[in-house]
């Protein structure tokens, strides 16, 4: 992608919100930066270069030139400021155009959906600030020809460029340098975890088999519980053809009253033992 700006030419900027009268700038202090703010005074600070590389923007001025660049700081990613120059994200900027050609500047060290834009803090001040609202963030850069042309040394590329992969992967290599420090050995921990995951299963599985035994034994005594009463009623409430027959004779008299009248007794008359069954004489 081709920068659309001239890195050797001094801008203003101005919004929509404001117009031309009031542009960006830095005050007066040439000893080191001030608050930004948007005023209608005029000053060398007005004055910013738009230097292009690797893709990104870096946003520079006129009174403290490749020293200072515009950022967000770290602890503070609401409020834009001059800062010493890096390479860092927070000093990168992502300027693309709204449907009206004006343009809108996004710092690649915060969320993409906020803006430069300018908020109202005091009565006398107007603020640059990052907003998540287009209003006040539709920006105009006009090139200031009495300015001149931006310095040799302002024009010279920085020695590294941060990107978002590097930085994700140092975020990663530290977060790894500070596990391998925790731990002994990152093997180790894996065979662990591995092990302790494995022996849970194996835990769960003995738990569920014993449990599903345990239900299968229950369940069979029950039946046969269940099937034992039952045969007991059976034989309880019908009874034995082979039983109630041997408790009576061919007469249907009771087998005890057989037994007391057929049991034979010896009685002597006339000299001679005579054979009776009950009451009935036998004859000699």
């Amino acid at each position: 992608m081709a920068s659309q700006f001239n890195s050797s030419a001094y801008y203003r900027l101005y919004t929509d919100e404001y117009g031309i009268g009031t542009r960006l700038n830095d005050g007066i202090g040439p000893d080191a930066p001030n608050a930004l703010e948007l005023g209608e005074g005029s000053y060398s600070s007005e004055n910013w270069q738009v230097f292009y590389q690797d893709e990104v923007y870096f946003i520079r001025n006129y009174d403290y030139g490749a020293e200072y660049q515009l950022a967000l700081n770290s602890s503070d990613t609401t409020q834009p400021q001059l800062l010493p120059a890096t390479g860092d994200l927070t000093q990168q900027w992502n300027i693309t155009s709204w449907s009206d050609g004006t343009w809108k500047l996004v710092n690649i060290g915060v969320e993409q959906d906020q803006y430069l834009s300018v908020t109202n803090t005091t009565t006398d001040k107007i603020i640059p600030a990052m907003n998540t609202d287009d209003e006040g963030s539709r920006w105009t850069f006009q090139i200031n020809h009495s300015a001149g042309n931006a310095s040799a040394e302002m024009l010279e590329p920085l020695s590294s460029v941060a990107t978002v992969q590097t930085a994700t992967s140092s975020t990663t290599a530290a977060s790894s340098t500070a596990t391998k420090q925790a731990t002994p050995s990152s093997t180790s921990t894996s065979t662990n975890k591995s092990n302790s995951l494995s022996s849970g299963a194996l835990a769960g599985t003995i738990v569920g088999a014993v449990a599903v035994i345990a239900f299968l034994v229950i369940a069979a005594l029950l039946m046969v519980r269940k099937r034992s009463r039952a045969r007991r009623r059976r034989t309880t409430e019908i009874p034995d053809p082979m039983l109630e027959t041997s408790k009576y004779d061919a007469y249907s008299a009771p087998i005890s009253e057989l037994a007391a009248t057929t049991s034979p007794t010896y009685i002597e008359k006339d000299g001679r033992a005579t054979g009776t069954i009950g009451a009935v004489e036998l004859p000699p």
